[in-house]
Parts: C-alpha cells; structure tokens; sequence
C-alpha cells in the first residue's frame, strides 16, 4: 500500500520536536512578558493555539501570580466584557490566521498586548504575506511585546505537531518568568525524562490507531483536561473523523458509562504516577473495565507537565493512524474551501478598518 500523501512530512516533524522544543528552550524572552503592574490577564488562542492559551491560563491561576482567564475568539467579535481596560492581552496564534487578528484587533480595549507566535517579519514576508509583516512592524512600534517559538513554516500540512508542542512550552517560561520567588523547576530535564521514557510496543500503538478510527473518549484522572485540546485536534487533522471528546474521568458514571451500556466506545484514560491518580484509578477500575477495558495513558511526569507525555504519545498513534485512513495531508479534505469561517479577519462593525 502506498502511504498517503504527507505522511512522510508528519513523520519527520514528528521526529524533530525535540529538537524545536531545545530551540523553544533557547529563545531568550523578552525583558517583560507583561506590562508591570498588571495583576489579569485575558488569554485567547484559536485551533492548535488554544491549548497553549489554556495552559498559561492554568499556570498563572495555579501559581497566582497574576488572575487569568481564557476568552474566545468569538468574545473579541462583539463588544468585549467590561473591565479589559486593566488586563493584559496575551494571543497566541502560530501563523497570524485572519480569525486571530480578530483578537489582536482588540488589542485597543486592554493595557497591553503580548503575542506569542511562531511568525516573524521576514519569514511572513518571504511566503509572500506581507499584510502579517506589516502588522507584526506596527505591533512592534507600538510597544507589543512579541515571542516567537517554533516552526513559522509547517503548513504544507494541515496536521501541525511542532508549533503546538513549543507554544505550551512557551506558556510555560512565560509564566516562570513572572514566578521570581518560586521553586526552580528543571524543565529541561523533564523533557529529557518524557523522550527517555517508552512508548508501548508497536502492536499497542496499532491497536490504538485503530481504535481512533473506530471512535473513542479521552478520560483524564488530572487537571491536563483544562488545557488538552490539542489532543483530539491531532485525531481530527489527521484522520479527519470526530474528535475524541476530553472529560474528566468522574463524569463516566454520569451518563457515559449509560450511555456505554447501548453502545460502547473506546476510552481511554490519560493519567500519570502520582498516589492519588494510582488510587483512583484502582478505586474505579471494576467500573471501567465493567463493559470494555480501557486504554491507559501513564505519563512518567505529574500535571501540569504530562501533557508534554501525551503529546509525544499521540503523535505517535496518529502516524499510524494516518497511514491507516489513508488520506492526502497535503491537499486534505475541503482544502481551500472554508474561507468564509476561516477568514472573517475583522471584527463585527469594524469593517476592514486597518489592525
């Protein structure tokens, strides 16, 4: 069988992450993440990028450093909630996309903007988008305090694997950099540990992909589920069925597992080593394994740093699982065809006003 169009390009940059996150892990920050002062900040991403948003959300709220909160794209089409005045803007978006210039757009109602991306002003104007240089020049000039990780290129594909990954990580040396009195926490040998860990053996990865295709629910027995939604986008760019849903494992018994007993699904259940998940999982086992066993996704490392673990896993599952489906990732499915959800670009009201 030839595999399909594409998959040799997931299947390096798959391979390569590493690599990105230790450049990710290089870039210095600039000076001030956020405008001092500031005690909220609103975050906003779109598609792959919201994961990253919630993650810092999640960071910031645990860590309190600052109040977080998350709003969506559609929040910045209308008129904004009261109170942004005092809030730094925080939008992470890889590739500039018109929908999330319609947050960087709002930029006027809110102290100050910072922008977390993957785009760069010659990289922009060299694939020939010079409207994205000249907003990332006048973002510039105005202040805007940008970060940029890795890749700016990775869309001859509509699967994005290294973009995504590096983002969280960027949320992540964000949010320490505003944590001047808390522990020092040794990311890079964290990473280092989810690369050395196993992955299970080729027949359970088969299965798994096969299982994806089938249809299937992600369980977390953490908080990972606040900021996972790049899990089932990596299903639904790749296999181009219905994402996996992501609940939070105490909800099987509220309608789930009813819901199981008519038609069964394949779940399967994103945890780590910590005693307490150990013990829940132990505690609910009769329960989950009462119609069909599930499959166990055991991070090495505890939340919030196993979402990095179960990215590399699911990039390894959706390879296959690609390979499986048998679809073109470069010109993939309705490619060309979404532009007038994909490219609303302005705000409801602001006309093609100037961003």
């Amino acid at each position: 069988m030839v595999p399909p169009s594409g998959l040799d390009i997931l299947a390096a940059r798959i391979e390569q992450v590493p690599q990105y996150l230790q450049l990710t892990w290089d870039a210095s920050l600039p000076g001030h993440c956020l405008l001092g002062g500031i005690e909220q900040v609103a975050v906003t991403g779109i598609g792959s990028s919201e994961a990253a948003a919630k993650y810092l959300v999640s960071l910031l709220n645990r860590t309190g450093v600052v109040q977080a909160e998350f709003l969506p794209t559609a929040a910045f089409y209308a008129e904004l909630p009261a109170g942004c005045a005092a809030k730094q803007l925080v939008v992470f978006t890889q590739g500039l996309s018109p929908n999330a210039q319609i947050a960087i757009a709002g930029r006027e109602h809110f102290a100050g903007l910072t922008l977390v991306t993957s785009s760069t002003v010659e990289g922009q104007r060299q694939a020939g988008k010079v409207d994205r240089a000249a907003l990332l020049e006048r973002l510039e000039r105005e202040g805007a305090m940008i970060l940029t990780h890795p890749m700016e290129d990775e869309f001859e594909i509509l699967p994005r694997v290294i973009g995504p990954i590096c983002a969280l990580l960027a949320a992540w040396q964000i949010q320490q950099s505003l944590s001047h009195h808390g522990p020092v926490v040794p990311m890079q040998s964290l990473l280092r540990q989810v690369w050395a860990a196993e992955l299970p053996d080729v027949a359970s990865l088969e299965r798994c992909a096969a299982e994806l295709l089938a249809g299937t629910d992600f369980y977390f027995t953490n908080s990972s589920s606040l900021y996972a939604q790049n899990l089932p986008a990596k299903v639904l760019e790749t296999v181009f069925c219905a994402a996996p849903r992501i609940r939070d494992v105490f909800d099987y018994a509220h309608g789930p597992f009813q819901a199981d007993r008519v038609r069964p699904l394949n779940r399967w259940i994103f945890t780590s080593e910590t005693p307490a998940e150990v013990d829940l999982l132990t505690r609910l086992q009769p329960l989950l394994e009462r119609i069909n066993p599930p499959t166990i996704i055991r991070s090495p490392l505890a939340e919030p740093f196993a979402i990095f673990y179960y990215e590399r896993f699911l990039n390894a599952v959706v390879l296959r699982a690609a390979n499986l489906a048998g679809h073109d990732l470069v010109n993939w499915p309705g490619k060309s065809e979404d532009g007038e959800g994909y490219a609303l670009a302005h705000a409801y009201g602001s006309g093609t006003a100037e961003l």
